[in-house]
């Protein structure tokens, strides 16, 4: 008995002085002691080697860590391969899964514990890079933390986000081609009647000084059709936001499309069909047939909703001479502009499998830290970016946002300095919009930053964030994607006169009550409520 006590507390002995110190939060390096790591990651075509990238090395050494990298495909295969292991009971799980997953998998998973919630590091203060981070972007942890919270009360992982004012205007903008407006020694339009004047004089007036009347005074592409061409020509109507979802001061959400001011609306982008000012095309080509229209010298598209960085070239002079149009004001002094709040959204979690899940925990956290959210998005200081020289000016200086950084690499290609936005990450707005111009000459971003002032001060917030419960969650899955789509497709008929507007508006109305719109506004509704209110 005295034998196998002895031997009993030599093990816990043992234990106790293998066992790791306790985590401190913010403390470099994280222990004494080297911890591995195991990170079951998707194939990112950007990166070279997870093993060897600069990003994985400093973290490395900064944190006192050793990661292996698992890869999982990518896509539906990605997708698919993750939910057959987490079915799997048998199958051992990374201590990381670096992947971003919808809060229903997450809870799902959570739920079937195959991966652990952190909530209780969040509340205990265990997120100190994060909340560094966040209280330099001017956010605190209790205005993020629930767009990533699941109904069931918990957080199943670490998130990310990138605060760039650019993204969460560009869903209304569109573009003018200020040459044009030189010169017919024409403003920028501020109402209805002034932008159908301004197109009219594209059209009529050979702006682009050829002698032929090839100037096309509006146009765009499918792909944008449900955003920007919709967004901006419907704006001086109604507000035009996300799922065509509004609330009213009362708190109650309101549904757009079937308003009656979107009938004087289409009523209006009609007649601008009607009189050659906006191309048909602009609903069924898409991006490439766009682009070859854009392209011939001299042009022939004086308003474009919305410019793609492929539609022009990188050494096209034009990528900085086509600016944004401001909101227009339409005939009963409505004016808005479309904003999308960029929320956080779940990038990493960590499975029951974990032995160090405060370890895991705090590494994700580091991700969060600043600078490393600048190293994760652009790459390595003075390697990959560097500080702006004095007198810089910076893209959307005018809007707060003075020269913060000037961009070396190239985003898109094939490095191994940076993780290219993969996993946990914060890039605050002053490191995505203050990047310091260059070749100004060609730089579609200063363009849009010395041009936007009026979309952010006529800014109108979509809904966004809902955490549904699981009930709410079944019913917008069922109902939005076909009453949007519906919304979309009448759209395109009612303004290209395949259906009459006064003729099948109550019939078209009629038909979100058998789609079930107001089970689905009831359904955002309580979420909403529940939320918000």
């Amino acid at each position: 008995m005295k034998k196998f006590l002895a031997t009993l507390l030599a093990a816990i002995m043992l234990m106790s002085c293998s066992a790791l110190a306790e985590i401190v939060p913010g403390q470099l390096p994280l222990s004494d002691e080297t911890v591995t790591l195991t990170i079951g990651i998707g194939t990112n075509t950007m990166v070279e080697d997870w093993n060897t990238n600069a990003q994985t090395l400093i973290m490395e050494k900064n944190l006192n860590i050793n990661l292996e990298f698992i890869e999982l495909g990518s896509g539906d295969d990605l997708n698919t391969k993750l939910d057959l292991m987490m079915m799997d009971d048998s199958q051992k799980l990374p201590d990381i899964l670096m992947v971003g997953l919808s809060l229903d998998a997450a809870m799902k998973y959570g739920q079937m514990g195959r991966i652990i919630p952190l909530t209780e590091y969040f509340e205990n203060g265990k997120a100190y890079f994060t909340e560094q981070t966040l209280a330099e972007g001017g956010y605190t942890m209790d205005q993020r933390l629930p767009y990533v919270t699941c109904y069931d009360g918990e957080v199943y992982g670490m998130f990310a986000f990138a605060d760039t004012v650019h993204n969460s205007y560009s869903k209304s903008f569109a573009f003018v081609f200020e040459p044009w407006l030189e010169a017919l020694d024409m403003d920028k339009p501020q109402t209805t009647e002034e932008f159908v004047e301004m197109l009219r004089a594209f059209k009529e007036k050979d702006p682009n000084g050829n002698g032929i009347a090839d100037e096309i005074p509006m146009m765009s592409c499918n792909n944008y059709v449900k955003t920007n061409l919709m967004y901006f020509l419907m704006n001086p109507f109604i507000p035009t936001k996300l799922n065509y979802l509004d609330v009213n001061e009362e708190g109650t959400i309101t549904f757009a499309a079937n308003d009656t001011r979107w009938k004087d609306g289409m009523k209006w982008v009609k007649s601008l069909i009607d009189e050659g000012l906006l191309s048909p095309l602009s609903l069924t080509q898409d991006q490439a047939q766009l682009t070859a229209i854009m392209n011939p010298d001299p042009e022939v598209v004086g308003v474009i909703a919305r410019i793609s960085s492929t539609n022009l070239g990188a050494s096209d002079i034009r990528r900085s001479q086509y600016i944004c149009l401001d909101p227009l004001e339409g005939p009963d002094g409505e004016r808005n502009s479309t904003r999308d709040a960029i929320l956080p959204t779940l990038r990493a979690s960590i499975t029951a499998d974990c032995e160090n899940p405060d370890v895991a925990f705090a590494f994700l956290d580091y991700m969060n830290e600043e600078m490393m959210g600048v190293w994760n998005r652009y790459g390595e200081k003075d390697v990959d970016w560097k500080e702006p020289e004095a007198g810089a000016v910076g893209a959307f200086e005018s809007l707060g946002f003075p020269a913060q950084i000037t961009v070396i690499s190239t985003w898109g290609v094939l490095q191994n300095q940076w993780w290219a936005q993969t996993g946990p990450g914060i890039l605050l707005a002053k490191w995505g919009s203050g990047q310091a111009i260059e070749n100004i000459d060609y730089n579609a971003a200063a363009a849009i930053g010395r041009s936007m002032a009026k979309c952010v001060e006529y800014a109108n917030d979509s809904l966004v964030g809902f955490v549904y419960s699981e009930d709410e969650q079944e019913i917008i899955n069922e109902f939005q994607s076909t009453i949007n789509t519906y919304v979309v497709n009448s759209w395109s008929e009612f303004v290209t006169g395949v259906k009459d507007i006064d003729a099948e508006w109550d019939k078209y109305v009629g038909e979100f009550e058998k789609m079930g719109l107001s089970t689905y506004l009831e359904a955002v509704q309580s979420c909403y409520d529940r939320m918000f209110k």
